[in-house]
């Protein structure tokens, strides 16, 4: 669908005398039009595609400084700097390569202002809608661990992965949708993101601090889910499209399929999609059981191997938009839902297959819906981005006894109908307006206001946590200045934040159930451009995380680690004091990232073992508690086009962390769920493709993790370590080394309708082996050999 075309109205009402044009033609290497080549504003979110010849138009644009991105799946993504002139048309031509190395992708998160990611001051990866298409699955940690470099994945089974940045999740990792923060009961270890990236067009990872945008627990990073754009049309007549796409792994009998429609007249357009996907129990390499051996303690043989019991899934997701473009800019409104059912497998029980004593799992249903109004509107030499957002979240688990599967939940009702003892639903209220000026001497950036209030209801008996309403409103600016090779970027932010618990059969002091506070954070960042596509970058920044509702009010069991977790409403807000040095090469044939980082956090949250056990479930109790943290890391990556046939790369993780107290003897000791120090390296055949079979490509990567030891009683499933707890499993890991394979490319059937055809193989050679972060290393080993298979197509 191509152009961009004003409608009646705006011809008529909408001023002109500072709008002017940018048109173009796009090729490719060999000088042949490219059609459907997508075409964006970055600072106006407003597009259009390239028609059948390689031309394009967009109108109406502000006068000023503007930045095109020329995107194209198996080319690579080109940027332009362009000076829009009152009532002229400028022509923006491009040429594009086929995709060696991407070596220019830009980022609009987590930034003043869109910009390359050689050039920006913050650390930034993006995710493309290419590899999603190919790479896209259950979990999102999962995803952006094998395509984002230096992101972990905390995992538990094949539907739950956790996003892990510079050694920080949950609460501490901000979760964002087109721009609008998401909840989803991030304070257990378990508790995965609710999102999925069906309808994304991509994803942009900010490392470090970056409360400035996003306010409180942006302490890691930010992770953005950015939408697909409603579609246009230019010749004012109809225009529909559609792609869709299926999925199975060998593994887990895991079935997925999606579509997605969209149709378009003039500058209206609308897409609606849905994904589905149901998977069987993930299946571990073959290997002796402590049953048989009797090999315990530290690194002790597991309770399962080959099938895990308890380890299935059933999810599901849909959404529709509808948008409007125009001289005045866009608007759009959003709308999904995604619901994930399963199972979790439970440490209880006998050994697999024992009818006497047989395994223990729990059923729990996730939900999460979300409706957006976003724009981005031009009010003279102004721009408006406002977003207003509802969300609901729900989180239902059957009892902790293990009795209660989702097999049983759907015999006694169904998902809708089953009576949860753990239910917890969230009504989420955002606005959110950024102001993106015009240059005010060598400043350009973003004044922004965002209100938001919780409303969390616990509706079940097991009371968790209780009741509570939460306000939250800040203020922020963030700028950049531009000095020939300098770029410097600086901003601020006040947050004040209401939290107020409402009284339940567990309160024992109701004047301790409601907290304020407010927060100031700030940051500063400079990018040198040394020249001939290099680079150094560095920042400072000062964020916080306010405590949440969990670690203030809880009191309960808390079935995810296995304890009764106790609050403590006394916590101070956790502040946040990082700096990190990068130095980037962004050439042909090579791409080069170095960075050295530390983050110290004072009141650093954690739970604490306090060495009790509660008489009513017998479980340990665990405490809220708070100590001074330091986190220092290396995290590098480079990659190589040896030939135009040949890439080879490989990038390093490193990372500690310690807090004070922590220690056996009251001195430093390890943070708990900090990842295991990686290797990686990979090599990619790029054979010249035909007119037939085009963009073919065969992947062969290689990972390897060090060891790594629990952090003592502090770390999550650390009994099995220790001398108290099972007989089996272990909660600290050695060594291992893992190697995938993956071949792809895309078949022209002659009938207008390409195949995009991929098989991967995800631990070719079945090794047997516990990641870290994996939470079922105490009783079962991670997953074996897994065979993918996956086909789309566009019509």
């Amino acid at each position: 669908m191509a152009g961009t075309p004003l409608t009646a109205w705006s011809q008529a009402n909408a001023p002109q005398t500072n709008r002017g044009t940018v048109a173009g033609t796009v090729v490719d290497d060999e000088g042949e039009p490219l059609p459907d080549v997508q075409i964006v504003d970055l600072t106006l979110q407003r597009g259009t595609t390239t028609d059948a010849d390689g031309t394009y138009e967009i109108d109406g644009l502000p006068t000023g400084e503007h930045l095109l991105e020329f995107r194209f799946v198996g080319y690579r993504t080109v940027v332009r700097e362009v000076q829009v002139t009152a009532g002229e048309t400028t022509t923006v031509d491009a040429t594009l390569q086929t995709r060696v190395l991407e070596v220019d992708g830009v980022t609009v998160t987590g930034t003043a202002r869109a910009r390359s990611t050689l050039r920006a001051p913050q650390s930034v990866d993006v995710m493309g809608l290419q590899e999603l298409e190919s790479q896209r699955g259950a979990a999102l940690g999962d995803l952006l661990q094998d395509n984002v470099r230096g992101v972990s994945s905390i995992k538990t089974g094949s539907q739950a992965g956790k996003p892990v940045l510079r050694g920080l999740s949950g609460n501490r990792v901000k979760l964002l949708k087109d721009g609008v923060a998401q909840e989803f009961y991030q304070f257990g270890v378990r508790h995965f993101p609710t999102t999925n990236a069906s309808e994304a067009e991509r994803v942009e990872v900010v490392r470090g601090v970056s409360s400035i945008l996003y306010g409180s627990d942006a302490l890691g990073g930010a992770i953005n889910v950015i939408s697909k754009p409603a579609p246009t049309s230019s010749s004012g007549q109809v225009e529909a499209e559609g792609s869709a796409s299926t999925q199975y792994y060998t593994n887990n009998n895991e079935r997925a399929g999606s579509i997605d429609l969209q149709v378009a007249q003039g500058n209206v357009g609308w897409r609606v999609g849905a994904e589905r996907r149901v998977a069987g129990n993930y299946h571990a390499p073959d290997a002796p059981t402590f049953f048989e051996t009797g090999n315990g303690g530290t690194f002790g043989d597991p309770k399962y191997t080959g099938e895990v019991p308890f380890t299935n899934f059933e999810q599901w997701s849909a959404y529709g938009q509808v948008g409007v473009q125009g001289d005045f800019g866009s608007l759009q409104l959003h709308g999904d839902y995604w619901q994930n059912a399963h199972n979790f497998a439970l440490p209880t029980g006998g050994p697999q297959g024992n009818v006497n004593n047989p395994p223990d799992g729990v059923g729990q249903n996730l939900e999460h819906s979300n409706v957006l109004l976003k724009g981005t509107l031009t009010a003279g030499d102004l721009v408006l981005k406002p977003r207003l957002s509802w969300q609901r979240s729900i989180r239902q688990s059957a009892p902790g006894s293990g009795d209660v599967t989702l097999a049983t939940i759907r015999d006694n009702g169904g998902l809708g109908g089953f009576d949860y003892p753990l239910d917890l639903k969230t009504d989420i209220y955002t606005g959110r307006l950024e102001l993106v000026h015009p240059p005010v001497g060598p400043l350009s950036g973003t004044i922004g206001v965002e209100v938001q209030h919780q409303d969390a209801d616990t509706r079940g008996p097991a009371e968790l946590q209780p009741s509570a309403r939460t306000w939250n409103a800040g203020l922020f600016v963030f700028e950049d200045a531009e000095f020939d090779a300098l770029t410097l970027s600086l901003g601020g932010r006040v947050d004040l934040r209401t939290i107020e618990a409402v009284p339940n059969q567990r309160t024992q002091d109701p004047d301790q159930l409601e907290n304020t506070y407010t927060t100031l954070s700030g940051s500063a960042g400079a990018n040198y451009a040394l020249g001939n596509g290099m680079a150094l970058a560095t920042n400072l920044g000062a964020g916080f995380r306010a405590p949440s509702v969990f670690e203030l009010y809880a009191s309960g069991v808390h079935g995810g680690v296995a304890a009764f977790q106790v609050g403590n409403p006394d916590l101070d807000p956790e502040r946040s004091y990082s700096a990190d040095l990068s130095f980037r090469v962004r050439r042909d044939r090579i791409t080069a990232e170095l960075t050295g980082y530390v983050n110290a956090i004072s009141n650093y949250i954690y739970l604490q073992n306090t060495g009790d056990t509660n008489a009513g479930s017998g479980l340990p109790i665990y405490a809220a508690a708070q100590t001074d943290a330091v986190i220092p890391g290396i995290e590098a990556t480079i990659e190589t086009s040896v030939q135009p046939w040949l890439q080879v790369g490989g990038s390093t993780a490193i990372l500690g962390g310690t807090g004070t107290g922590l220690g056996t003897n009251g001195g430093d000791g390890d943070l708990p769920l900090l990842p295991s120090n990686t290797v990686s390296g990979f090599a990619r055949w790029v054979p010249r493709g035909t007119d037939r079979f085009r963009n073919p490509s065969v992947e062969i990567t290689v990972k390897h993790a060090l060891d790594k030891d629990a952090a003592g009683r502090f770390e999550p499933f650390s009994q099995f370590d220790g001398d108290f707890g099972p007989p089996f499993g272990t909660a600290s890991t050695q060594a291992y080394t893992v190697v995938n394979a993956e071949a792809q490319g895309t078949l022209r059937t002659g009938i207008g309708v390409p195949l995009t055809l991929s098989v991967g193989v995800d631990n070719v050679f079945d090794t047997t082996y516990r990641d870290f972060l994996d939470t079922y290393k105490g009783y079962a080993l991670s997953a074996g050999r897994n065979v993918r298979f996956g086909v789309s197509t566009s019509f």
